[in-house]
């Protein structure tokens, strides 16, 4: 196993966000990585802002979506972000991510920008940018069941493992590898 992908996402305003994601592999290897890229990216975010009521909401969200994923594309709350096309253009706020594993090493890194020393609007931006990635992670392989059911699965269990209080900057990674490999064909 060899995967590396390069994430941004871009909020070209505060209710208009885009997403680039590239990476270097396909098939059933790409798949995991995009499950693992999200879980790593969720429970990053989420591990980042602490145990706040933004962060149980998000947390509960992705714990209940479940067979709802698949409508999440066609669903937008008044303070959702809506999804738009990556034009090549940063956002004035943005997260960057990196991604890469193989057999003997697993790295990620995450990078908010535009928000300041202060972090000002994290707690707005950051929970959207999760709820960006999983429609556009949705919206990319709509026609693809099984991948929209294991993604559900990975959502569940990113929310449960916050929930539960078991998620902490110390084992993040740790709680996305066991979640990824454990939904995904790659662990099976």
């Amino acid at each position: 196993m060899d995967i590396r992908m390069d994430l941004e996402i871009h909020f070209h305003q505060q209710d208009e966000a885009s997403v680039y994601l590239e990476s270097n592999t396909s098939g059933k290897e790409g798949e995991f990585g995009e499950i693992l890229m999200f879980c790593c990216f969720a429970l990053r975010s989420m591990a980042n802002l602490g145990r706040h009521p933004i962060t149980s909401s998000l947390a509960t969200l992705l714990f209940q979506i479940g067979d709802h994923l698949i409508e999440l594309p066609d669903h937008y709350s008044p303070d959702d972000a809506k999804l738009v096309d990556y034009k090549g253009n940063p956002g004035r706020k943005r997260f960057i991510a990196g991604l890469r594993c193989t057999n003997e090493n697993f790295n990620f890194k995450f990078k908010p920008k535009g928000f300041g020393l202060l972090a000002r609007g994290i707690g707005y931006y950051a929970p959207n940018s999760v709820i960006i990635l999983l429609r556009y992670l949705v919206e990319k392989r709509i026609d693809d069941e099984d991948f929209i059911s294991n993604l559900a699965q990975a959502a569940k269990k990113c929310g449960e493992a916050y929930i539960s209080g078991d998620l902490s900057p110390r084992t993040q990674h740790q709680i996305a590898l066991m979640i990824a490999f454990s939904v995904s064909e790659m662990g099976r």
